[in-house]
């Protein structure tokens, strides 16, 4: 808690008036009143929007320090649970942003990267909740209702997921990285030849992520084509690791067993 040093703050600035009545204060009382004040008193907004042009290193650390000051600063934490999250830490993300949503429990923003978090952590069932809240409140998040299709899928629900995630796509149309959820929730659906088909598109974006073409890569392989499997894979990786990664595909593929199945191993 942040109330000791707000009470000794306190205690020295009625000292400090008190002697008033006397002598001036000195120097050293005028230099440590200011010192504490500024320790309190929260950045300018200038700042603030200064802070955005900075390394994610440094931006971590001044909405850390902000949200030190008062954790009830709504923009604090915020800032804060967002760039941890971009850091890879998306339990500490979800907590900031939970314990904010006490004091601001209709914030749409808070409540998205709540539920990213959570689903970023694996824990897609309490971040359904969240992430609904989210876009009922903005109808035009898509990023809700991808996060929303991720939750679904990481609890084996592919038909809401897929739902999710044509929302998210009509709202953003052609972007690769909801494409490349639809493929991934047709490859766990058990259809292939859908996943290539959503996977392509968004292969062809001229933003797509690597991860896009590996996830191709991956359906072909499991559709028996290893020769354009490996081809694609080794786009972005060494020859070596593209060859490992589609011989593992090709075990699985070759033992004498349904499609379906391979989704239970």
């Amino acid at each position: 808690m942040r109330i000791a040093p707000l009470i000794r703050y306190a205690v020295v600035v009625g000292g400090l008036a008190l002697s008033g009545c006397a002598t001036a204060p000195t120097q050293e009382e005028d230099a440590l009143k200011s010192s504490l004040e500024r320790d309190i008193a929260p950045q300018t907004s200038e700042a603030r929007e200064t802070i955005a042009r900075q390394d994610v290193l440094t931006q971590a650390a001044f909405w850390a320090k902000e949200y030190d000051k008062n954790p009830a600063d709504r923009q604090a934490a915020l800032e804060l649970a967002r760039i941890v999250r971009t850091l890879g830490n998306p339990e500490r993300a979800a907590e900031v942003a939970s314990q904010a949503l006490t004091l601001y429990p209709k914030d749409a923003e808070l409540l998205l990267v709540a539920g990213q978090a959570l689903v970023e952590n694996a824990q897609g069932g309490s971040a359904i909740e969240f992430l609904k809240s989210a876009s009922v409140l903005n109808p035009a998040s898509w990023q809700a209702h991808m996060a929303l299709g991720v939750a679904y899928d990481q609890l084996g629900q592919a038909t809401k997921a897929r739902a999710a995630f044509n929302h998210a796509l009509a709202l953003k149309p052609n972007h690769p990285g909801i494409l490349s959820n639809i493929g991934l929730n047709y490859i766990s659906d058990g259809k292939p030849e859908m996943a290539e088909r959503y996977l392509r598109q968004a292969v062809a974006q001229e933003d797509a992520p690597v991860q896009a073409r590996q996830n191709l890569a991956l359906v072909l392989a499991l559709q028996g084509r290893f020769d354009e499997a490996n081809a694609l894979a080794a786009e972005d990786l060494s020859t070596e690791m593209a060859s490992k990664n589609i011989d593992y595909v090709r075990a699985m593929v070759v033992r004498p067993r349904r499609w379906e199945s391979l989704r239970d191993e």
